[in-house]
């Protein structure tokens, strides 16, 4: 329980140094949850290596595109979209992070990418993002067949 002189020293400060201490805090959270951040992308990258390990036979079109923070799984496909000249249709899920916020969004499809905030959920586990990602995965080829059966 804080005494009256630390109260007093806490009431005295001004915005600039709030928004200063508030600003270190977060530095802090976001480097202790980047662990557990790191973590999910390596198991989420573990769940692309896979798919297009079982993809591959059967469709070589299948591949994986690696970066530093950035993991694109992308197969292409016959049957073009609306407005597309070239008759190919690529579908595509991506697991990146952000350093900068601890956060790692999945993209898939044309959907609003889902978001794992490590900074504000503790309780994600790298386990939860392989899940997630493998469902997506899982999706993802059976959109790639209905578009062009093998």
């Amino acid at each position: 329980m804080p005494n009256w002189r630390d109260e007093l020293i806490e009431a005295a400060k001004t915005k600039a140094e709030r928004e200063t201490e508030e600003l270190a805090r977060q530095k802090k959270r976001v480097q202790e949850a980047l662990t557990g951040a790191d973590a999910a992308l390596l198991a989420g990258r573990s769940a692309l290596s896979f798919a297009v390990e079982q993809l591959r036979e059967k469709l070589p079109e299948a591949e994986l595109r690696s970066e530093a923070d950035r993991h694109e799984l992308a197969v292409t496909r016959p049957g073009a979209a609306e407005g597309e000249g070239d008759g190919m249709t690529t579908f595509r899920l991506v697991l990146e992070l952000s350093r900068e916020t601890a956060i790692l969004k999945v993209s898939f499809a044309d959907t609003k990418p889902r978001e794992f905030d490590f900074t504000k959920d503790r309780h994600i586990s790298a386990a939860d993002v392989e899940e997630y990602v493998g469902r997506r995965a899982v999706e993802l080829v059976r959109a790639a067949q209905k578009a062009a059966p093998w």
